[in-house]
Formats: structure tokens, sequence, C-alpha cells
């Protein structure tokens, strides 16, 4: 049976109110229009709902009983109300990200802080343990940050993806380093040292790769880590030459390392891309951080 809200909403204010014409009063209709839909749900019934007194009404046993199931109706209503007013409002909104640790390290706490100065009813999850999108559930995550490229095909067919920050890479060796005296260094000085090496997958290394092959030089995989972290340990422990985004050198002056300048250094750029809904899927919420992301011009040593 399908039952009409207007007609159950019309119902209480008249009962509420003891008579038809106050409560055409509150509802700015006439009295026709009211008792239309009173006679249209006393039908449904299949019994009388009120009936008049003097010039106000007394509800019958069946309107009685409909009572509270139509207040019920009233408070649902305003409910979803308040839910639709506070979600155009991003307020008791959530933003699921999902991020390499990389980024959910070093690149993106400045952002979200930044969104949470604008939205502060809106509850931020920060994931940062991704490294392959094929690991995540997609319709747990409004937006998803990688290091490279993002592989399409693991994407659902209603999001895209776009570039929203482009990363300068240095080069950093131990304090002391042979090549930090020389006049002008060329990858082929950089070749004779041990590289140390992000494990496979993020653009950082793609990007080197990329460049090494242009210059007709193979990249020699001399020690392989895990983490932004553990590449610089290994270049203050004199392992070898390190590679890492230019900014994330910036944010951490206790690193006991230096930068080297690299040949053809203008080349050595790394593109962050992020994958997320397409407009017509955003929520709020996520339509006001990417808003808040890709109008962020940053230069690329202030992550």
């Amino acid at each position: 049976m399908d039952i009409d809200a207007d007609q159950l909403l019309t119902f209480l204010v008249v009962a509420e109110q003891g008579s038809l014409t106050a409560a055409g009063h509150i509802l700015h209709r006439g009295q026709p229009a009211i008792s239309e839909r009173l006679q249209k749900l006393s039908a449904q019934v299949g019994e009388p709902l009120y009936r008049r007194e003097g010039r106000g009404i007394r509800l019958t046993p069946a309107g009685k009983a409909l009572l509270e199931p139509s207040r019920k109706v009233r408070a649902a209503l305003d409910d979803a109300a308040q839910t639709i007013v506070r979600r155009r409002r991003l307020q008791g909104a959530a933003l699921r990200i999902a991020a390499t640790p990389t980024l959910a390290h070093y690149f993106l706490p400045r952002r979200v802080a930044a969104f949470q100065r604008r939205h502060s009813d809106v509850l931020v999850h920060l994931k940062g343990s991704i490294t392959d999108g094929r690991q995540t559930a997609y319709g747990d995550w409004d937006l998803l940050f990688l290091e490279g490229h993002l592989d399409r095909r693991h994407l659902p067919p209603h999001y895209i993806v776009r570039s929203w920050h482009k990363e300068s890479i240095a080069c950093v060796v131990a304090p002391g380093h042979p090549l930090l005296g020389a006049t002008r260094v060329t990858w082929s000085d950089v070749l004779r040292y041990p590289m140390i090496w992000r494990d496979d997958g993020p653009g950082v290394r793609e990007t080197l790769v990329a460049e090494l092959a242009a210059h007709g030089l193979d990249a020699p995989f001399r020690l392989e880590v895990g983490s932004v972290d553990a590449v610089i340990a290994a270049v203050m422990a004199g392992t070898g030459i390190g590679f890492v985004a230019q900014s994330i050198v910036a944010q951490r002056p206790d690193w006991p390392i230096e930068v080297l300048t690299l040949p053809d250094r203008a080349a050595l750029h790394w593109t962050l891309y992020v994958a997320a809904p397409e407009a017509p899927y955003q929520s709020p919420a996520v339509r006001s951080f990417l808003a808040l992301l890709l109008a962020d011009v940053t230069p690329d040593n202030t992550p």
C-alpha cells in the first residue's frame, strides 16, 4: 500500500490544531484542499479519522491510532531534511583518503589541515599504507593518492585520474661525499657510486629510470629499500646515493645529508596524481577538498 506522506502530515496538523481552519493557517492551504487530503487518507484507512464538533474536530479511534505513526513520519522527514542541509554545508560529513606512506606522511597533512580549518565538522580518515591501487576497495575511499601513474584498469568506470602536484627530485649524499667537491657532475659520475632505490613502483624511481634510459644508461639496482626514511638512513650511513622529493628534504633540516646538483636537473620532476569520482559522483566534501588541492600553487619545496 502506498501512503502519501503529505496526507499524513496534513492529518497530523489538523489533529494537533483541533480544527481545519487553524490547520489551514499553518499549512497555507484552504479548507477544500485539506478536506480532500483527509478524505483520501480516510479512504485508505477504511473508516473516518475524525468527527466534527462545533467549529473543531474530535479524533475517532482510527484517528487516534494513526496519530503516533504520523508523528514518527514527521520526525523522520525533519531528520532527513537536516541531514541534507548538513551534507550540503559539509557538517557531519566524512572524507576518506587512501594514500601511499610517503604522500600520507609528507604531502597530505598540510593540505588536510587546511581543509579542516575551513570545514571543522568534516571527519577526515587518512589511510597511509597503500602501495598499489589494486589493494584498495574503491567503494571504501573517496580519494586515492599514489606515487607515479595510476593504472586505470583497476579504477571503477566513474573514476578519473588527474595530476595535482609537480615535484622536483633531489639527489642526496652523505656529508663529505667526493662528488660534492666536483665542478660539474655527470650521470657517469653518479653511476660510479652505489645507488639506493625505493622498492619497485614509486614515481621517483620511474622518473630516474626513464631519465637514465634517455642518456643510454642502465639503472643499477645496488640497494633497494621500502621507504623514504630508509633511503635517507642508508645515505647517512654512507651506503650510496639516494633520490627523494625535494620538498621532503626541505621538511627535514635535521637530516645530516647534502643535496648534490645533478646534470640536466630541470628534467627531474615527479608528477603526483589523484584518482577521484567524476563530478556527478562526488560528495560535497570531496568537491571541496579537490578544489583546495588543485588551487594550491605551493612551490615545489613547500609541500
